[in-house]
């Protein structure tokens, strides 16, 4: 008997804490919403982070695509990524055309595993997850920037080349993302 008593108030209790745990997770996102379009809202670059809108959009714009891009993916859920470090603006109108939000943007670098080596006057950028390999960013000198870059293409040619051809590279394989056809090269 003294069993059921005690189990009793223990599953309203976990219920309870269970409401209003989610009670405070929908609190704190709507409120990160409100933080973003007063405070602004920040990125890393090369990296897309979710914004969930206040009322649905029909028009979204970035005030700079060079700094930041979006990606809708319904009325109330954009994708912000990140493309150069700076700051640009975003602004949301409703279907009558008025501002249902406007923030700034800033792109920012990424927080964590890279590391940015200089020599004299130029740098090179490290990616140190498990571990460092190097990779191309801002701000890197020219020449190890353009080796690294090629050196990407290179590796992007030979996946495309064993994923299309199983490994025979007689020609590569364009895809029109408009219309789903595919042709040889």
């Amino acid at each position: 008997m003294t069993a059921r008593k005690i189990k009793a108030p223990l599953s309203r209790l976990t219920t309870g804490r269970l409401k209003l745990g989610t009670v405070m997770i929908a609190a704190s996102l709507s409120l990160g919403v409100v933080q973003a379009s007063a405070a602004g809202f920040e990125v890393e670059v090369n990296q897309s982070r979710a914004l969930h809108l206040n009322a649905p959009a029909t028009a979204v714009m970035v005030g700079n695509p060079a700094i930041a891009d979006v990606t809708v993916l319904g009325p109330q859920l954009v994708y912000v990524l990140g493309r150069a470090y700076g700051q640009t603006n975003f602004v949301a109108l409703d279907s009558q055309g008025k501002q249902i939000s406007s923030f700034d943007v800033n792109v920012v670098a990424p927080s964590s595993s890279t590391v940015t080596l200089t020599r004299g006057a130029g740098q090179l950028t490290y990616n140190c997850t498990p571990r460092c390999e190097r990779v191309a960013a801002q701000g890197d000198d020219i020449g190890a920037f353009t080796n690294t870059v090629q050196q990407m293409r290179d590796a992007a040619g030979l996946a495309k080349g064993m994923a299309t051809d199983g490994g025979n590279q007689q020609g590569a394989l364009a895809t029109d993302i408009g219309s789903g056809n595919t042709a040889r090269e």
